[in-house]
């Protein structure tokens, strides 16, 4: 059967415009053998995060597109399923191979892809396969060492043994493939997703602890090549990730001062060449923004500061960056609250210094917000054991209905809404990024904090 066949011409706009019937450039071709859900892949591109490039249908459980030979090198995400972020084909796409042929069975438990072309992603998943069945026979070897209660035992020191051989074995591999695809995308790709092996019996805290303490050993953290790829997207991800593992019991502090800590370590290790490290910058901006984590990204603003303000012609948005230094200054420890206008029972207006207590609250969330459900019945209990406390709830909500019916829950708390989300004039003064947030003023009215959480906030009024 005749496959149509697609072209992609890049504009400088990161845009395309896809033709029909290109002759010359790269072909890429898939079969989706036994799929019966999937109606078209979406291609996807690296960089500062996941860009969609490009879409073909797929017909008959196959698709073909063809981009340009020029395009730039690096790995390409085909995902054929919009559903699901995890079923996706990753391929080597570096210009010199310029037919590209594979097929995966969707039907599988294992979807692993076959190729009939392509050197570079045959190399690529044959390694893949090979670490993957490897790395599972080596984590059972060590669920058993971890469990079994008698260290002394022949049988312990039998499968120690076995596991030692295993993963001497592996790294013998692992260097051996790097070592015969040195020059190649795929002992790129290998050689940047070192391994380490940990102690089977430590406490998961201590593995992971000393896994971070090796977390960079080996890797090429400054090959500007590598940004066009999930690699380096992942690295950074994966290294965040120790401090926000609830399995450390990190209090808030520990956990914000962690990020911090991994913040200056991103940037040295990013820092030896221009384009890496503008790329570290942007991605930690990004993805502290994202999570809403507004300390972690005021830390990367401010110490960084100076590098956004070199790097405006690379992607920084420079208004954006400008108005959230705008926005730490305003809501910086000590300043004086903005004031917000609120009415008693009998409608009369009243502000935040009418309010007799010693010490107030200031909660923005929403009756939409998932994070929100579960953090305002903490506060309502708060809010009913100390009265001492003054709580002013903000909502974003934009539906009345919706609102009165949620404010129900929480009698104890004050109360408004303009029903304008976040174009509401008090969310505007406040700079709030996400649901929840909590501030915490002092008796004169003034900034003491402001909180992604209700346990960050609890921390520091436990300090008192």
């Amino acid at each position: 059967m005749k496959q149509r066949r697609i072209i992609l011409f890049f504009i400088i706009s990161s845009g395309i415009v896809v033709g029909t019937m290109a002759q010359n450039g790269i072909h890429i071709n898939g079969w989706l053998k036994g799929n019966t859900r999937f109606s078209k892949v979406v291609i996807k591109k690296f960089g500062v995060g996941v860009f969609d490039i490009a879409a073909v249908n797929i017909k008959d459980e196959k698709f073909s597109i063809t981009a340009p030979v020029d395009l730039k090198p690096g790995v390409y995400r085909f995902q054929y399923s919009q559903s699901s972020l995890s079923e996706y084909v990753d391929l080597i796409i570096d210009g010199s191979e310029t037919d590209i042929s594979f097929t995966l069975d969707v039907s599988a438990d294992k979807r692993i892809p076959v190729f009939t072309q392509s050197v570079e992603n045959q190399s690529w998943y044959g390694w893949k396969q090979y670490a993957g069945d490897k790395l599972r026979k080596i984590d059972l070897l060590y669920q058993l060492l971890a469990q079994y209660p008698d260290t002394t035992e022949a049988v312990y020191r039998t499968v120690a043994k076995a596991a030692n051989k295993e993963i001497k074995y592996f790294n013998k591999h692992f260097q051996r493939f790097i070592t015969l695809n040195h020059d190649s995308w795929a002992g790129a790709m290998v050689a940047n997703t070192p391994y380490y092996f940990s102690r089977p019996r430590d406490l998961p805290q201590l593995q992971n602890y000393y896994g971070k303490l090796n977390y960079w050993k080996g890797i090429n953290t400054i090959n500007p090549e590598l940004i066009n790829t999930p690699l380096y997207t992942e690295l950074i991800l994966g290294y965040l990730r120790y401090y926000m593992n609830p399995e450390m019991k990190f209090s808030e502090t520990e956990m914000t001062d962690g990020l911090k800590n991994s913040v200056d370590t991103v940037m040295q290790k990013f820092g030896g060449n221009e384009q890496t490290r503008q790329f570290a910058l942007k991605y930690l901006q990004l993805g502290f923004k994202e999570i809403a984590n507004e300390k972690v990204l005021q830390y990367v603003d401010e110490k960084y500061g100076v590098q956004v303000e070199q790097c405006n012609d690379n992607g920084v948005d420079k208004a954006e960056f400008d108005k959230r230094m705008v926005a730490y200054t305003a809501m910086k420890p000590g300043t004086p609250a903005p004031d917000i206008l609120l009415m008693n029972a009998d409608g009369k207006p009243y502000g935040l210094k009418d309010i007799p207590k010693q010490k107030l609250i200031v909660v923005f969330w929403a009756s939409w917000c998932p994070n929100c459900e579960r953090e305002m019945p903490d506060l309502e209990i708060f809010a009913k054991k100390h009265p001492e406390y003054g709580v002013i709830a903000v909502s974003l909500d934009e539906n009345s209905v919706a609102y009165h019916s949620a404010i129900k829950s929480y009698p104890d708390l004050i109360h408004t809404c303009d029903l304008r989300k976040w174009q509401g004039k008090v969310v505007k003064d406040y700079y709030i990024l996400a649901t929840p947030t909590f501030i915490l003023l002092d008796a004169g009215r003034k900034i003491v904090g402001k909180y992604p959480g209700f346990a960050a906030m609890m921390e520091e009024i436990n300090k008192k």
